[in-house]
């Protein structure tokens, strides 16, 4: 197998004398397109007593087997130099059980259901802050004739101790707002029961998303009250979760789940 990630440069430094500098500067550019879009932080002088957070880039080659699909990139807060009760406050965040998701995927199977898949774009991007932050501007990105401010935070960043707790807030928010309920052996599971009998489930790992249900138009109008509100991807068809291949033969309603490649990866590794 290819071992992509030693491509992966660990600094910004590292990527000004990275062979595939132009790929890793555009992804930057994405980013912050992303974070701009999004208004996730404004420019302001820092206040008095107050210490800004430090930011890194992190960067990743996103593979498909031994295919590269894409170079990625992402603006992380330095989150460990967060001060409790300044800085965040409670941050515990739910994800689905994989419990959870062995009884959708056998009601898939059993009951003959449509499974589709879906990824949010920068999910925790999406979180609104409660806490006041303050972080320095993002390396390579200073504004011209304005580095001596700070960037004060509107929106969640990935990092932030809070983060994950606050995406999930607001994705909860919402299922409410589409009239799902959310199960109590599962904070991540909601479901939504017709008035002609029929369902839709939708099962929540941070920012990837199983929906199932017996009617595909149900499955659509989720999608697109889902796309109004979140930047997201329809992947359609499931075909894998958490790293598990997903094989499904809906003539005999039988569903198969595989770690193939995950094992592949542990035996390389190992070798």
């Amino acid at each position: 197998m290819l071992q992509l990630r030693r491509g992966e440069p660990e600094s910004f430094q590292g990527v000004q004398i990275h062979k595939d500098k132009a790929q890793w500067m555009k992804a930057m550019q994405e980013e912050m397109s992303s974070l701009k879009k999004n208004n996730t932080y404004e420019l302001v002088e820092l206040p008095k007593g107050r210490k800004p957070l430090k930011n890194k880039w992190v960067y990743k080659l996103k593979t498909d087997g031994d295919k590269l699909v894409k170079h990625k990139a992402r603006l992380v807060v330095n989150g460990f130099n967060q001060k409790k009760g300044i800085d965040f406050d409670d941050i515990f965040s739910p994800v689905v059980k994989m419990s959870s998701i062995r009884v959708i995927l056998g009601l898939t199977a059993s009951l003959d259901l449509e499974l589709e898949q879906l990824d949010v774009k920068t999910a925790f991007l999406h979180g609104d802050l409660e806490e006041e932050i303050y972080m320095d501007q993002p390396e390579g990105f200073e504004v011209t004739g304005k580095t001596h401010l700070v960037c004060k935070l509107k929106k969640s960043l990935y990092g932030l101790k809070q983060a994950p707790r606050q995406w999930y807030k607001k994705f909860d928010s919402f299922m409410m707002g589409q009239e799902y309920t959310r199960t109590d052996a599962d904070h991540c599971v909601y479901f939504k029961k017709f008035s002609d009998g029929k369902l839709v489930i939708l099962s929540l790992y941070v920012d990837d998303m199983l929906i199932v249900g017996h009617d595909v138009s149900l499955i659509e109008n989720l999608k697109k009250e889902l796309s109004s509100s979140f930047d997201m991807k329809d992947l359609g068809p499931a075909k894998q979760i958490l790293g598990m291949q997903i094989i499904c033969d809906r003539r005999s309603k039988k569903l198969w789940v595989s770690q193939e490649k995950y094992v592949e990866q542990v035996l390389s590794r190992s070798i």
